[in-house]
């Protein structure tokens, strides 16, 4: 049977950094510009469940000369996200179609909770969810796409995957899934590829 994967940030629902780049700058009275090194190995790290949410916020802490607590992050994190019509109109009408959904995402667990913060019941209907963070593994890591086709039972062939970062989709090319750029100007190509897939 022929499955659609969805990644989330970007696909599903919609973040820029700079909103969490702004809010560091002020609640730290220091200006934040970018991501050192060390903050992307534990964002790495928190995405692949080496280190828990909790961990990781007194990382930023310590980092940035801040206080905040879990709960303030996901709040933070809620701010930011609002939901994309595309992506969300493609992951709503596969599953009224019976089409089997489920996600792909490079994610911890704060931002589920962000999203579910927002909308409740957000993921309800999918067919289950892949998370980098349960999973040990982020994209475009090529065992993470040979993980998920295993427990799908599927070929890549089978396989139709939305994702915002062209790495990730080439990876999944790679793999011999059926993957696609999800950037607004390919929107209207991809309903098309949908379409003609899933006919």
């Amino acid at each position: 049977m022929k499955t659609f994967l969805f990644d989330i940030g970007n696909v599903l629902v919609d973040f820029k950094f700079q909103f969490l780049f702004d809010r560091i700058s002020a609640d730290s009275g220091k200006p934040f510009l970018s991501l050192t090194a060390r903050d992307l190995e534990m964002l790495d790290a928190v995405e692949k469940g080496l280190v828990t949410d909790a961990e990781f916020v007194r990382y930023l802490n310590a980092s940035k000369g801040l206080s905040w607590t879990l709960d303030e992050y996901i709040g933070i994190w809620a701010e930011m996200y609002t939901v994309n019509p595309v992506g969300r109109a493609l992951f709503l009408e596969a599953q009224d179609r019976g089409i089997p959904v489920y996600t792909l995402s490079n994610i911890a667990g704060h931002h589920i909770d962000a999203i579910e913060m927002n909308e409740p019941g957000f993921f309800d209907g999918a067919d289950g969810l892949f998370l980098s963070y349960q999973m040990g593994l982020r994209k475009p890591d090529p065992q993470i796409y040979r993980r998920v086709l295993d427990e799908l039972g599927a070929e890549g062939d089978d396989c139709l995957f939305l994702d915002d970062l062209p790495e990730n989709v080439e990876a999944a090319r790679a793999a011999g899934i059926h993957a696609y750029h999800f950037i607004p100007e390919n929107h209207e190509a991809i309903r098309e590829a949908v379409a003609g897939f899933f006919c």
